[in-house]
């Protein structure tokens, strides 16, 4: 009986493991795992998909965007959405590369993605950023983390 007692107490205690503060939840990591794939695949047909919440800055999103894309010589295709608080499963799930609807950094990273391509809102004074798949060192290399490019010559034009 005790030893049923013990296994029961192992068992019960097994699950008693911790997170990370600030560590995304398992299913948002293993829809960004299973989803990283088909970026890889799009950037071999030199294609990107991009989720955009329609907004006053959606035109000048997409410039900025389709700006540094003709660089690289990749096409954009832009699914358009009305509900804001669907893009960062469309970005997860793999249906869309990155998303724009004048998120800041702070929500981007809250939303547990990586803010990256910072641009200032039409008003010059607000600053958004893109936003990718959490760790998708790829896209982060390709257009810049909010960081590094906050800095950048290009983001004071």
């Amino acid at each position: 009986m005790r030893v049923v007692g013990l296994l029961l107490v192992l068992f019960l205690l097994n699950g008693c493991t911790s997170r990370p503060a600030g560590t995304p939840e398992t299913g948002a990591l293993y829809a960004e795992r299973i989803s990283r794939p088909q970026t890889e695949q799009r950037l071999e047909r030199r294609e990107l998909v991009l989720a955009l919440y329609e907004s006053p800055e959606s035109g000048g999103e997409i410039s900025r965007l389709q700006s540094v894309l003709e660089k690289q010589q990749i096409r954009l295709t832009v699914l358009r959405f009305s509900d804001r608080d669907a893009l960062s499963a469309v970005v997860r799930s793999g249906r869309a590369d990155l998303m724009a609807g004048t998120f800041s950094a702070d929500e981007i990273r809250s939303l547990h993605l990586l803010p990256v391509l910072p641009y200032s809102g039409s008003d010059g004074k607000k600053q958004f950023c893109f936003a990718v798949r959490h760790d998708d060192h790829i896209l982060e290399k390709l257009l810049g983390s909010a960081e590094v490019s906050g800095t950048n010559e290009e983001n004071k034009k």
